[in-house]
Parts: C-alpha cells; sequence; structure tokens
C-alpha cells in the first residue's frame, strides 16, 4: 500500500514554487503527480507587444540558467519563418551554449540536491566545478548571466582557438569530476 505525500506548492527545499504529490511505498516512490497549477508570468502577452528583437532579450529573461536555450529556441523559430538558417560556424556556437547551460544546470541541481540530504561537501565539490563552466561561459559571450549571445540568422559573439582549447579543458575537467561524483553518490 501506498502513502501519498504532498509536497509543495512552498517548500524549503523547493527552489521553485511546484505542488507535487509523491506516492511512497516504503522508501520508494512509486509515483510522482506534478501540479504547476498558476506559475505563469505572462511571457507570451508580454511577447505580443515587442518586435522580433525585442523578444529576443525578453525570452531570455525565462530562467538565468539556460537563457541561451530559450533565446536559442526563438532565434531558430524565427529563422524556420523566414526560410533562413544560421550560418554552420553560428549554429556550432549556440550548440557550444547549449551544452554549456546544460552542464551548469546539471551541476548546480546537482549540489542543491546535495545540500538538501546534508552531503555538503559535495554540494560544496559541484558548484566549485560548475564554476569553471561559468567561466567559460562568461569567456564566450561576455557574460555570466543573460548572454545574449542569439540572434535571428545567426550569433552576435565569436570563438577562437584560445576559447576551443579552454572548452576542452573545462570538458575533460568536469568529465573526470562526472567519474568522481558518480562513485560518491
Amino acid at each position: 500500500m501506498s502513502v501519498k505525500i504532498p509536497i509543495g506548492p512552498i517548500h524549503p527545499m523547493l527552489k521553485e514554487p511546484i505542488n507535487l504529490t509523491f506516492y511512497v511505498e516504503g522508501e520508494t516512490i512509486v509515483d510522482a503527480e506534478p501540479n504547476i497549477g498558476f506559475v505563469h508570468r505572462g511571457i507570451e502577452k508580454l511577447a505580443e507587444k515587442k518586435t522580433w528583437f525585442q523578444n529576443l532579450y525578453l525570452l531570455e529573461k525565462v530562467c538565468g540558467i539556460c537563457s541561451s536555450s530559450h533565446q536559442g529556441c526563438y532565434a531558430q523559430g524565427t529563422e524556420k519563418i523566414f526560410e533562413k538558417e544560421a550560418p554552420e560556424k553560428a549554429q556550432y556556437i549556440r550548440t557550444l551554449m547549449w551544452e554549456l547551460e546544460r552542464l551548469h544546470s546539471h551541476l548546480l541541481w546537482l549540489g542543491v540536491i546535495m545540500h538538501e540530504i546534508g552531503f555538503d561537501t559535495l554540494f560544496m565539490y559541484t558548484w566549485r566545478d560548475r564554476e569553471a563552466v561559468m567561466d567559460l561561459v562568461e569567456m564566450i559571450s561576455g557574460r555570466r548571466v543573460g548572454y545574449s549571445i542569439n540572434t535571428v540568422g545567426g550569433v552576435r559573439r565569436d570563438i577562437d582557438y584560445n576559447i576551443l582549447t579552454k572548452t576542452m579543458e573545462v570538458a575533460n575537467y568536469v568529465a573526470s569530476r562526472d567519474d568522481y561524483y558518480e562513485k560518491k553518490v
């Protein structure tokens, strides 16, 4: 027999408002029902009153951690409407930024989870390693939050050999740390 455990919409562990109902048997979660409710900020309505290019800046504010992803999807959608395609190098730069955001996000949330279960040492390690990714994002975009790198038709910044070298260093470092985290968790 499962036990119903409601969590949220406000809970100290939750970093965003969400309402979850967990069904637990012993110590195993057997089912979960999300209910996001009225967590809506009206971004779509705001976008109706702005130009194509103003929306690029609006959409990067959907999430501070993954602003390039939201902005990039909008840029790609706009390019598709106009039957245009970003140059190949711009597509590579977009993909690089999205992958760095993904790494940054995973390290952030792994750290948050470790903190919540009381494993603060691993929390500090993940956030330290996250800094290497954030430094690289800043090197590429000039910013740590709200990168403003995407535009309709391409990207606003180029990358050079030094950045590619640093990217490989950071990728190898994070991969080695991932092995460490896997052993610890």
